[in-house]
This record gives structure tokens, sequence and C-alpha cells, in this order.
């Protein structure tokens, strides 16, 4: 966003972490992801960070009704790629995130299809190890383009540790996985951020995790211009 890019991040995760964590919250004239996808609310009216290009649509407060309500909209991989491409009149968004359940819901197959990318997050432990299984089972099995998947370890080990780097090794040889994005442990000053509801490139830019981000989001910005110029 701060190169003027363009950037849309659509919380459909029920628990709101993504709109918690930018400092949004889903309350009195703030419009939801239901708001705006069932066309009671305009897209202008969502909620713009300080950051000038950051639009943020939140989930909505009611956990019950929240995924009810998302799956009884028709049209859903429409909608879902309407907001890829342009929404409710606006210009196009460069680059739309879209935060995800932390298990598998109606959804899922729609964000999956419409998107170029689909992070599968993951840590050193038996229960990620047994999601990540049940993940790759789950696509395999309804044939969806298990492809798309790049997956995410969160708290990687640091360089130094060479124990925990086998274990890492140990871990993506044990899914047949290939684990392309490591994350540090960023410690104290991430939950910091997130507890103040401020990105973390404002809160603590030097950041281990953070800087690990922008390494990310350059490498995705790569790959958007280097199809961007192949389609041309």
């Amino acid at each position: 966003a701060r190169q003027g890019h363009r950037v849309c991040v659509i919380d459909l995760d029920p628990q709101a972490h993504a709109s918690i964590h930018l400092g949004i919250e889903a309350v009195g004239e703030t419009p939801t992801v239901y708001d705006v996808f069932s066309g009671e609310r305009r897209f202008a009216e969502v909620r713009q960070l300080a950051a000038k290009n950051l639009w943020v649509v939140p989930a909505s407060i009611d956990l019950a009704a929240a995924e009810i309500e998302l799956a009884s909209l028709e049209n859903r991989e429409l909608i879902i790629r309407h907001a890829l491409l342009q929404w409710a009149g606006e210009e196009a968004f460069d680059y739309v995130i879209i935060d995800m359940p932390g298990t598998l819901v109606q959804w899922t197959e729609t964000v999956l299809s419409a998107a170029q990318i689909y992070f599968a997050t993951l840590e050193l432990d038996m229960r990620s190890a047994q999601n990540a299984l049940r993940l790759k089972r789950a696509l395999k099995s309804e044939e969806l383009p298990i492809e798309k998947l790049r997956f995410c370890l969160n708290r990687a080990p640091k360089f130094t540790d060479l124990n925990g780097k086998s274990r890492v090794k140990r871990l993506a040889e044990s899914l047949e996985i290939s684990i392309e994005v490591q994350l540090p442990d960023g410690g104290r000053p991430v939950m910091q951020a997130g507890d103040h509801g401020t990105p973390l490139a404002g809160a603590a830019a030097k950041n281990p995790l953070r800087k690990e981000i922008a390494k990310l989001a350059a490498s995705l910005h790569a790959i958007g211009q280097s199809d961007a110029d192949q389609a041309a």
C-alpha cells in the first residue's frame, strides 16, 4: 500500500482476527462482509485505514449466524471474483487478501478457485501436521486445485537453531509438502501491535516478522508483475 497499490483485506473469519488486529470493529456504522456481499451496504462505506490505499471489510460480530449468512448468499464465486477485479464502481484493487477461518467452510472452495495463491499456515506441532494432512486429503478428494497451496511455517526456528531446522525438514518430508515460507517469531511486539489494533509496519517496522512479511509481499508483487507482463 505504501507504493500506491490498492489493497483490500476481506475478513471471512467469523472470529474476526484480521479486523481486530487492524483496529476495526464491526459495530455501529461499519459494514461487514455480509452487508457488502449481500448488497445492503455500498463498498464506498467500507473502512479505509490511514494508509490510504488499504481497505478492510470486517467479519460479522454475530459468530453464530455469520457462516450461515455467508453460505446463504447466491453466486458466491461471482461475488468473490467481482471483489478481486472491481467492486461497486471503484477502480480495480491491485491485491485482495482474504482471511479465511482455520477450518474448511463452504467458502473455501470458492476462494481457493478464485485465488492466485492460497497460504496454509502451520506450526511445528502434531496438531498442525495432522490438520495439514487433512487439508491435503480433503482438497484431493474434491479434486480442488491443491497446487495453489503455499505452506507457511509460523514461529519458525532461527537460522542458528540446527535442531529446529532439522525438525522443519522432517515435517515437510513426512507431509510430502514444500514449506516455502518460514515466518519467525516476532515476540512480544507482535502481540502488542495486535492488542492496539496497529499494523506491525507502524508499530515495529524493524521486527523480524515484519521484515519477512515485507519480503513475501515483494515476492508476490514480482509474481503479479510477471503475470501481468505475460498477459500483455
